[in-house]
């Protein structure tokens, strides 16, 4: 995307979904730094994951590539590692 507005409606619809996910990860990030509990704060880090992953598919999508399926699964995977172990860190499973 070279900076104007999009010609065709798939581009349209394709930019509108990068807008809103953009405003999920920028509320996931309010939540991450406001709290107000810790398990709050897990839950938007896993959001915050999702929406990423959402992102970089969009662009996958609008620029007709597949390259980024493999980067999808890594932050897939790295996301939802990082979530078991805060969830077992606060309920007190990994600290002995």
């Amino acid at each position: 995307m070279t900076g104007h507005l999009p010609t065709s409606p798939t581009s349209a619809v394709l930019l509108a979904a990068l807008v809103v996910l953009g405003i999920g990860m920028l509320l996931c990030v309010i939540r991450i730094c406001r709290g107000p509990s810790l398990l709050d704060k897990v839950l938007a880090f896993d959001c915050l994951v999702l929406d990423v992953v959402g992102a970089v598919l969009v662009l996958s999508v609008e620029l007709g590539t597949a390259l980024f399926i493999d980067v999808v699964l890594v932050i897939t995977l790295l996301g939802f590692i990082g979530t078991i172990a805060l969830v077992a860190y606060v309920e007190g499973d990994l600290v002995d």
